[in-house]
């Protein structure tokens, strides 16, 4: 809800804002009663979005290869201490058809993804959002 213009009998102009509104006001002022409110309420929303599953944590270990600009795969096969051949079998692909993924010049498919993540034990959400919607 967007802030309301209100004039009194006598003529002097209200603004009513909502509280968080409001909040976000006195944040930008510096107050930091109000930045504590407004954490609380991201805070809430991140742990709710967790709980539900709409959101997941992902491992120190594979944020940092992404940081380092290290493909999601070879990060993964690498941390378990996987073969490029043990990797494809267990993905039930070739070591050939493995590297092309690796270096990326071939998307893996969904079934590709959550074999790799079953056998390391990954959450299957994490390699899917690793590649664009619908291509995996």
């Amino acid at each position: 809800m967007g802030p309301q213009f209100l004039k009194t009998a006598l003529g002097e102009e209200l603004v009513v804002l909502s509280r968080r509104d409001y909040d976000v006001l006195l944040a930008r002022l510096g107050d930091e009663d109000a930045e504590d409110r407004l954490l609380g309420e991201i805070a809430d929303r991140a742990h709710a979005d967790l709980a539900s599953g709409k959101e997941f944590l992902l491992p120190v270990w594979f944020s940092d290869g992404l940081m380092a600009n290290r493909n999601p795969l070879r990060t993964v096969r690498e941390h378990f201490s996987r073969s490029s051949a043990k990797m494809a079998q267990v993905a039930g692909i070739t070591e050939e058809r493995l590297a092309g993924f690796e270096q990326g010049t071939a998307l893996p498919p969904a079934e590709t993804l959550d074999a790799i993540s079953t056998d390391v034990g990954m959450d299957l959400r994490i390699l899917r959002r690793m590649y664009v919607e619908g291509d995996a």
